[in-house]
């Protein structure tokens, strides 16, 4: 009976675990079930422009890293000042982040806004945190913007407010992940995660061509 409810717990409660394909490039889904391979650093990696950078952690790759350059061009133009305080993350520096978001807030915490190692989308080098980490960002002049014009440039809020039992992590308004124009604008103009927009790609290629 305990060894039942024991797989019953490992079913519904403990995420199944795949390995993310790396294959696909920027279009790479890492989260809570799809795990990056141990050691696993983007190529291409390059700093992000110094005007835009206030991070220690200012890798992007390089795709990413001149979208994001020219998205803080514009938001500048338009008046508003962005920069980066977080980007690429080795699995290593991830590890130390968890552990220690463990000890402030205890597993089930931590979990609600760190990843694993491994499970960072930090660490594909396409991810950036812009400005802030607090919740109230996403009312704030900068925060609308982005909201607004991240994905003319290719990024989108990769965890939304009210999107949180889909991308595992609680609501992160600073948190935006390079996918290139033509994916971020269908995923806005869906009100997708990047989740849903898999979903939804797997369910047309199980439609029966007509």
């Amino acid at each position: 009976m305990k060894w039942l409810l024991l797989c019953f717990f490992l079913q519904v409660v403990v995420p199944k675990q795949h390995k993310a394909d790396t294959t696909l490039g920027i279009l790479i889904l890492v989260n809570k079930e799809h795990k990056l391979p141990e050691g696993y650093r983007p190529h291409d990696l390059v700093p992000i422009d110094e005007a835009y950078n206030k991070g220690v952690m200012n890798l992007l790759r390089s795709e990413a890293a001149t979208a994001f350059a020219r998205l803080c061009a514009q938001a500048s133009e338009d008046g508003i000042v962005l920069w980066n305080r977080s980007a690429y993350r080795s699995d290593t520096v991830q590890r130390q982040l968890y552990e220690n978001a463990v000890k402030r807030r205890g597993e089930e915490g931590a979990g609600k806004y760190t990843a694993k190692p491994g499970h960072s989308e930090h660490q594909t080098g396409l991810t950036v945190d812009i400005n802030s980490t607090h919740p109230s960002f996403g009312k704030t002049s900068e925060g609308v913007w982005l909201k607004e014009h991240a994905y003319l440039f290719g990024f989108i809020e990769r965890y939304p407010l009210e999107k949180e039992h889909i991308t595992g992590y609680a609501y992160e308004p600073w948190h935006y992940r390079y996918v290139g124009t033509e994916i971020a604008t269908y995923i806005v103009e869906n009100k997708l995660t990047l989740e849903e927009y898999y979903e939804r790609k797997r369910e047309h290629a199980h439609v029966p061509a007509r």
